[in-house]
């Protein structure tokens, strides 16, 4: 299994994630994921067992996943939102055999450092709950001719490694559990402890509110990224509720080499802040 890519792209004030990896020999898949906030809007999967009957050929497939990630992120970058939406409500993708392919349930894209099942989100028993993704059909019966066929110029795209590089993971404050903002800036407060540790599971509670009169803010899109130069991210999605407060669970990976971060992203009303964390060795 090779690394993948993760890449933010906003269009017309809405920021959409693609997320592209390898499966893996035992399944020869390239998966595309696009969400919409918590929600994926098309998924692509390319079958690589070419490239396995005369010896495998890492390089070959590399350079077939950058390639599939780039053209799906320059068809949103196009404005091509739609029609990636009406393929993936088309007719599901066709097996070798002739058979209708079937869907990858949508657990096959949330972290694998989680051990055992538990509920990634919630939010207080008076709020609105966080739904989990839903999977809508497959995209694209064919791997790339279709995507390929959206562009009429080529736009270039910067793509985050998956295994994240140092600066990626630079802790840029350690507040003792908040953000100072001026005047009427959109706010992140993590409440409770705030120390990391690699092995730990926790559930953060991320509450959003505007700085200069501390009101709180709700249906706020929360991003959540654990970043480390040793193991691969994990990337979480959810909402606040009307009391501005989002609860999410994790597992942090186990790692004893490197830096690591726990990063919050909140957005509304087109804006945007962040906050990050230290996570220690364990």
């Amino acid at each position: 299994m090779i690394s993948g890519f993760n890449t933010d792209i906003e269009f017309e004030g809405v920021t959409y994630h693609v997320q592209t990896e390898d499966k893996g020999l035992e399944r020869p898949i390239i998966l595309s994921l696009v969400y919409d906030r918590g929600t994926i809007l098309a998924a692509k999967r390319s079958p690589y067992d070419d490239l396995l009957k005369n010896g495998f050929d890492e390089k070959a497939l590399e350079e077939r996943l950058n390639r599939q990630h780039r053209l799906i992120c320059a068809a949103i970058k196009a404005g091509r939102i739609e029609d990636l939406k009406r393929m993936s409500a088309g007719e599901p993708a066709i097996a070798a055999n002739g058979a209708a392919a079937v869907a990858e349930p949508v657990s096959a894209v949330l972290p694998e450092a989680i051990a055992k099942p538990f509920d990634p989100f919630e939010t207080r028993d008076n709020g609105i709950p966080i739904p989990m993704p839903e999977a809508e059909a497959d995209v694209f019966a064919d791997p790339l001719i279709e995507i390929e066929e959206l562009l009429v110029d080529a736009v270039e795209v910067i793509e985050e490694p998956v295994v994240a590089p140092e600066h990626a993971v630079e802790v840029v404050s350690d507040l003792a559990g908040r953000e100072r903002a001026q005047a009427d800036r959109l706010t992140i407060e993590l409440v409770g402890d705030m120390k990391f540790k690699g092995g730990d599971r926790r559930s953060v509670t991320i509450m959003v509110l505007r700085s200069g009169e501390r009101r709180v803010v709700g249906n706020a899109q929360i991003m959540v990224k654990v970043l480390g130069t040793a193991f691969r991210p994990l990337i979480f999605h959810a909402s606040t509720d009307p009391n501005g407060i989002a609860r999410i669970n994790v597992q942090l990976p186990r790692f004893n080499t490197g830096r690591a971060a726990f990063m919050v992203r909140a957005m509304s009303e087109g804006e945007e802040t962040e906050v990050r964390r230290p996570i220690e060795h364990g």
